[in-house]
């Protein structure tokens, strides 16, 4: 379907976007650092610290060596038959896991709040006569900040419409400019530090299952692609996943504080784990067979200067867009962004397995409901 009224389509996507290895993307740019900083902003990203992060090798290494160390400390606490560790026992372990757990909250909370905002402000930004073009252009293109073509500005001389074309570039306020970049960027690098889960549960004498190394070495690799390619779909997974983790580590601070949590909202909070990873790849997976009506494309911003003098701030709006074979646009074009969603797809799958296999033994089949953090 598709037409002025519901531009929107569905269809196969081109075979091209699944060339493996993904072609050579160029890197997301840095988040825009800030003079003052502010809640949504605390610390500013040094060029540095951003480009060698999103090199492949840095996750591949950590989640290799987390995946060897708890392998090697699961085979010591069965030989000292899972007796806790002398430091677990200290009255500041139990405050560092305090902090921890809280710490997550609060972090997990500004990141989902964070998100949302940044989606919600982009749209309001981009509204148009056509919302559903403005709304898919804000959500599926990350990454096509400059559009090269002519601009055309409707004018009336003697009585007769004329359309003048402005060759120039084409720019908009895309959700990675305007924010998602940063929330990515951060949540891929808390991503290292919720290894401390296992870290903890070692020091106390347990063994981490293979559901749990699993996933915090697979995400790793996962959070680094969406960044790397700065993948749309990404965006779905950060939503969700912060606003789970919020939920989680709340429940984990309250065990930590000794309150009684009932039985039932264990069995709820892990079945919205299992819930985000089934929807949340539904969604993700609809970016692929989603392209939209751009003959007019949504908020544009000119970097002719001499044209805005002319005509002003309204020429941000509305601008139709002249260009060979322009017309319908894909959510996504390139094989990085897919190869991110790819990767992630084969992680998710095994994961969801192991996470219902651990409800039906925990909550339908054992006697003790635990619950698994994800």
């Amino acid at each position: 379907m598709g037409d002025s009224i519901f531009p929107m389509y569905f269809g196969l996507p081109d075979p091209h976007i699944f060339k493996l290895p993904p072609n050579s993307h160029p890197l997301p740019s840095l988040p825009a650092s800030q003079s003052q900083l502010s809640w949504d902003r605390p610390i500013n990203i040094s060029p540095a610290l951003f480009y060698h992060t999103l090199d492949v090798k840095l996750p591949l290494l950590i989640a290799c060596l987390y995946a060897i160390c708890v392998c090697t400390v699961n085979h010591l606490n069965r030989k000292r038959q899972n007796r806790p560790w002398p430091l677990s026992c200290n009255p500041l372990f139990h405050q560092f896991v305090l902090f921890h757990n809280v710490g997550l909250v609060l972090f997990s909370a500004w990141i989902a709040l964070g998100t949302y905002q940044t989606i919600k402000s982009t749209l309001m930004l981009q509204r148009s006569n056509l919302p559903l073009v403005s709304a898919l252009h804000a959500l599926c293109k990350f990454d096509g900040k400059e559009e090269k073509g002519s601009l055309v500005q409707h004018t009336t001389s003697n009585d007769h419409s004329v359309d003048i074309l402005h060759p120039g570039i084409l720019e908009f306020d895309s959700l990675w400019d305007r924010g998602i970049d940063y929330y990515m960027w951060m949540f891929y690098m808390s991503k290292f530090y919720e290894v401390v889960d296992t870290v903890l549960l070692l020091m106390k004498g347990r063994n981490s299952s293979f559901l749990q190394t699993y996933h915090h070495a697979g995400v790793m690799l996962c959070t680094w692609a969406g960044v790397r390619y700065a993948s749309p779909p990404g965006l779905v997974g950060l939503l969700l996943n912060s606003v789970i983790h919020t939920l989680m580590y709340f429940y984990y601070t309250l065990a930590t504080l000794k309150v009684a949590v009932p039985g039932l909202l264990k069995r709820i909070l892990t079945g919205m784990q299992i819930a985000q990873f089934i929807l949340g790849s539904i969604f993700a997976w609809s970016y692929l067979f989603i392209s939209f009506d751009a003959t007019v494309w949504p908020p544009l911003t000119s970097t002719n200067k001499a044209r805005d003098e002319i005509y002003g701030n309204e020429s941000r709006t509305n601008i139709p867009f002249r260009q060979d074979n322009f017309g319908r646009v894909p959510c996504l074009d390139n094989s990085g962004q897919v190869f991110a969603l790819l990767l992630t797809t084969i992680y998710l799958v095994p994961l969801t397995c192991l996470f219902l296999r651990f409800f039906v033994r925990s909550y339908l089949s054992g006697p003790n409901p635990k619950l698994v953090k994800d």
